[in-house]
């Protein structure tokens, strides 16, 4: 193998190093985006279920 391809390969090797570590580190952010999203969806579809629940109950 010459210097050259070496040198070419390690550089192909590196960006698809950088490539994994950002792709991991863009899907923790967006994973974590997501979580906090469906946290606040379930808070408030329970609240309105909540909300609901003792408007029904309260009328009889």
């Amino acid at each position: 193998m010459a210097i050259g391809s070496k040198s070419v390969l390690a550089s192909v090797v590196g960006w698809l190093i950088v490539a994994l570590i950002v792709y991991w580190f863009l899907g923790l952010i967006i994973g974590t985006i997501a979580f906090i999203v469906r946290f606040f969806v379930w808070i408030v579809l329970l609240g309105v279920l909540l909300a609901l629940y003792l408007k029904l109950k309260s009328s009889d």
